[in-house]
């Protein structure tokens, strides 16, 4: 091999004085600048390959592997590769339905639109497996080889064993205990850490990346931008943003910003995006019949309260808070920014509710102001709040309310297994109105040509807004041939991505004619730009006032500990809480 050359005699006599043994010494090629004394303690089994300025310090084996130019390997038991492996790159994650059906492989060229469709598309069974074919093709198979990796400039460090692995460059892996066929996907100069007491089997860890604190998994993806810390989790991928700690995540498909902190949290048999997990969430996918078949559809900005619990099947709409126990499937998809609670063992829904609250507001302003995707990132993430996938469940939302209480229904209606008191679903067609007013009006204000092509049905794929007409062009194109590698897909989900303004405009162009009756003019533009900023206005207000129920007297309770003035006391409280 170019660069390296077989060890000198005397250089083997010089290992052997500082405590190496090897096999067969012959087996092993060092770099043409190769300096003995950065390897002692060393055991070496098979054909090894060390990289200019490599050190290595007490490994116990180190067997079928090629260490980079500066990577660092001390302390450790066993780095070694046994037989021809793809280092995790193939294999199936049973995502979304924990019994199969919609298995996404692992493969480093993995994105958050990539999987969604794999995942979500079965429908169109011909796009899926050229989708699969290509994956297999560009980085299954490529992947292929008899050597483990250490990459340039990374370190490995008082670890148990790796064993098939591919380590790359810059990675930091520290006190891992254990990491079975698997890929640290790390690019020179991003932070990619393991860290001690990682088990994991069959992963691909993308850089820019944390995987700390005797996390264990198995048959899982964490993409860029991503943290796991204390986790168990089996057969789950997780995507730009996704904070996972002390939990379980089973058969999970993480969209961006999956979070979940409490040890007593499950996951299990879904797909999350942009969700928060409270303190002992827990969903059931077994209903004993039929097994674990059921899943669970969790929209974007969903939140699920402390103890809250679902069974599944079930489909949250976005921005849908979930308190207590649900046993009839709820499907909310059609209530967006809805409040679902349980009273005596029955799902009641207060629709719109979280439109008028602080905490919806918080969390779409903190989304972007959390993103710390690099360079190398693939998802695709869009966080505009007005967008046309909220948009036309809002105007469902609109249509419905109306429906339901065009049938007088008294004091209490029902909806798909739902109760609502007939109070609160007017209160929420006061909100939703506004709503519409208010995505309208910023949609119809940007700055851009509209696309006609935005018009009808929108997609959350993976954390990005497209129309579906844009994502069935996509995938004809697949299914045709036009689009024939992984990067050609990514390219063109991309191309639709950066269009979504274009393609708002349109679909609001077009909500707004649906709702006059006519072609809109100028002056009726302008007008729903203006109606807009004022319903904005009004919903602004009610958060507003909601922020400040937060910060009454009554909300102080702990506060100014050491003293009975009640001045000092506030004092304390709006100090510590940042309110002027």
């Amino acid at each position: 091999m170019e660069g390296y050359r077989k060890l000198t005699a005397d250089e083997c006599t010089r290992l052997q004085a500082q405590g190496c043994t090897a096999e067969a010494w012959e087996t092993i090629e060092v770099s043409a600048d190769f300096d003995s004394g950065t390897v002692r303690n060393c055991g070496f089994r098979g054909r090894v390959r060390i990289g200019a300025g490599a050190r290595l310090r007490n490994v116990g084996r180190i067997a079928g592997c090629d260490i980079g130019a500066g990577a660092v390997v001390e302390e450790t038991s066993i780095v070694e590769a046994t037989g021809r492996s793809s280092f995790g790159s193939g294999i199936p994650v049973a995502a979304v339905n924990e019994a199969g059906g919609r298995e996404i492989p692992l493969f480093t060229g993995l994105t958050s639109q990539l999987a969604y469709i794999i995942a979500m598309y079965r429908h169109r069974p011909n796009t899926v497996r050229r989708l699969l074919d290509m994956a297999e093709r560009e980085f299954t198979l490529p992947a292929a080889a008899s050597l483990c990796t250490i990459g340039p400039g990374a370190r490995i460090s008082s670890c148990g064993i790796l064993r098939n692995v591919c380590i790359g460059a810059d990675a930091v892996v520290e006190g891992a205990s254990l990491l079975s066929n698997g890929t640290v996907a790390s690019r020179p100069g991003q932070r990619t850490y393991i860290g001690p007491g990682v088990k994991m089997r069959d992963f691909i860890v993308c850089g820019n990346s944390i995987v700390d604190n005797g996390t264990v998994a198995e048959r899982c993806f964490f993409g860029n931008a991503t943290h796991a810390s204390a986790l168990t989790a089996t057969d789950s991928l997780f995507f730009a943003g996704s904070h996972c700690d002390n939990g379980e995540v089973c058969s999970v498909l993480a969209g961006p910003y999956t979070i979940s902190h409490h040890k007593s949290t499950l996951l299990i048999a879904g797909m999350f995006s942009f969700f928060n997990a409270g303190s002992g969430t827990n969903q059931s996918n077994h209903l004993l019949k039929s097994g674990p078949v059921h899943q669970g559809i969790h929209q974007r900005g969903c939140k699920y309260g402390s103890d809250a619990y679902m069974m599944l099947p079930a489909l949250d709409g976005a921005f849908t808070t979930v308190i207590g126990r649900h046993k009839s499937h709820p499907d909310t998809e059609c209530f967006p920014f809805s409040l679902l609670i349980e009273q005596e063992g029955q799902s009641w829904l207060l629709p719109g509710s979280n439109l008028a609250t602080a905490g919806a507001t918080r969390d779409i302003a903190k989304w972007p102001q959390r993103d710390r995707r690099d360079s190398h990132a693939g998802d695709l993430i869009r966080f505009e709040e007005c967008n046309p996938y909220i948009g036309e469940r809002i105007a469902a939302a609109v249509a419905l309310s109306e429906e339901l209480l065009a049938k007088e229904p008294g004091d209490v209606c029902t909806c798909k297994r739902l109760r609502i008191r007939t109070a609160m679903l007017r209160r929420g067609l006061r909100l939703y109105r506004l709503a519409q007013e208010k995505y309208l009006g910023a949609m119809l204000s940007a700055d851009t040509v509209p696309d006609a092509g935005g018009q009808g049905r929108w997609v959350d794929a993976g954390g990005t807004y497209l129309p579906l007409g844009a994502m069935d062009d996509i995938l004809d194109r697949i299914d045709a041939g036009t689009l024939a590698t992984v990067a050609e897909v990514c390219g063109a989900l991309r191309e639709a991505h950066d269009n979504y303004h274009a393609y708002a405009a349109g679909w609001a162009l077009g909500r707004l004619e649906e709702l006059l009756g006519r072609r809109p003019s100028a002056d009726d533009i302008a007008a729903a730009v203006d109606a807009g900023t004022a319903a904005a206005a009004k919903l602004a207000a009610m958060a507003a006032d909601d922020m400040r129920s937060e910060q009454e007297p009554a909300m102080a309770v702990g506060y100014g500990l050491d003293t009975d003035d009640e001045e000092v006391r506030m004092a304390d409280f709006r100090t510590v809480r940042g309110i002027r």
